[in-house]
């Protein structure tokens, strides 16, 4: 919806109303707080939209209505807290993992990762001690075994043959605050796909601020600095390398190594099940502890769409 657009509607549930929409876009982009919240329910079978649009001052009524379908029972094992995130993620469907594998006459995982704290200069985050003990992958992506991991800029230079200078260098491609946040990173996980990417942790956190550079995040408030010393998860991409998407809560603040990681599998197992099968089913999740995010479009006023963004490949809100 552009500034300016309206909406108003009911949201009905297997034929009950249990909310009402009352929107008027005042910025352009999407937020992570949204307009609406309204509870779901496990067995529900069908969600309705029913009221009126106003789309470049023109009003429209409508009236559309989407078969449910529920992802839990192929989340679930992820968000069981009873259980160790090694646990949890081994029984999620779309994962690899098993005990990590120490290639003949290098150092055991634990003495690499001391070396790497040491060589990096700063406490790293426990969550790597994982690492440690196992491997964890998405077919061709993966998360780096400790002994493989270094800065992002080692990476670029090394493993995917960036050079530092000429059209395509380094030097030219970034800018000088990109350069030192890849420079001081540590990169954890690598993207193999349309391209190549990867997830790292910036020990130096965020400026007040700072863009998160997601897609559609215009007009936010940029990300506001947390724990000190705890960091900064972000994305990076070859197709946006001066971009890096910086993982960050709904309050704009860093997300946790945990939560972090989680977004991982979500990205990489999780978004291959959240697709509807036609344009008239709506995919939900009540087994995620976090609220779904909703997002309502409109094709012409008559035509809403709505569908899951909560396991988005590119939108990293979760």
């Amino acid at each position: 919806m552009e500034v300016g657009d309206a909406v108003v509607a009911d949201v009905l549930l297997d034929g009950k109303v249990v909310a009402r929409l009352d929107h008027q876009s005042a910025l352009p982009g999407l937020k992570k707080p949204p307009a609406m919240v309204f509870a779901l329910h496990a067995g529900m079978k069908q969600l309705r939209l029913r009221g009126k649009a106003t789309l470049a001052g023109k009003t429209s009524p409508f009236d559309r209505a989407w078969t449910v379908r529920d992802m839990a029972p192929l989340s679930a094992p992820l968000y069981d807290q009873r259980k160790s995130w090694i646990d949890r993620v081994a029984a999620t469907e779309g994962v690899g993992s098993g005990p990590a594998k120490t290639s003949p006459g290098s150092k055991p995982a634990k003495a690499a990762l001391q070396e790497l704290e040491k060589r990096m200069g700063v406490p790293l985050p426990d969550m790597l001690k994982v690492l440690e003990q196992w491997d964890v992958n998405f077919g061709d992506s993966y998360f780096l075994p400790v002994a493989q991991m270094s800065t992002v800029t080692r990476l670029l230079l090394g493993e995917w043959d960036y050079k530092e200078k000429g059209e395509d260098g380094l030097g030219q491609i970034l800018t000088p605050s990109v350069r030192a946040r890849y420079d001081r990173s540590l990169a954890v996980f690598v993207e193999v796909g349309d391209g190549l990417g990867a997830m790292a942790w910036d020990p130096a956190g965020v400026r007040r601020g700072e863009p998160s550079n997601t897609w559609g995040d215009a007009g936010n408030p940029g990300a506001q600095p947390a724990t000190p010393n705890q960091g900064v998860w972000y994305w990076l991409h070859q197709d946006s390398l001066h971009k890096p998407r910086l993982l960050l809560d709904d309050d704009y603040r860093p997300k946790t190594a945990e939560a972090a990681f989680t977004h991982v599998v979500q990205r990489f197992a999780l978004s291959h099940f959240d697709s509807p099968q036609n344009d008239g089913e709506l995919v939900v999740d009540t087994a995620n502890p976090r609220s779904n995010l909703l997002q309502l479009h409109f094709e012409e006023p008559r035509k809403p769409r709505l569908w899951l963004r909560s396991y988005d490949y590119n939108y990293s809100l979760y």
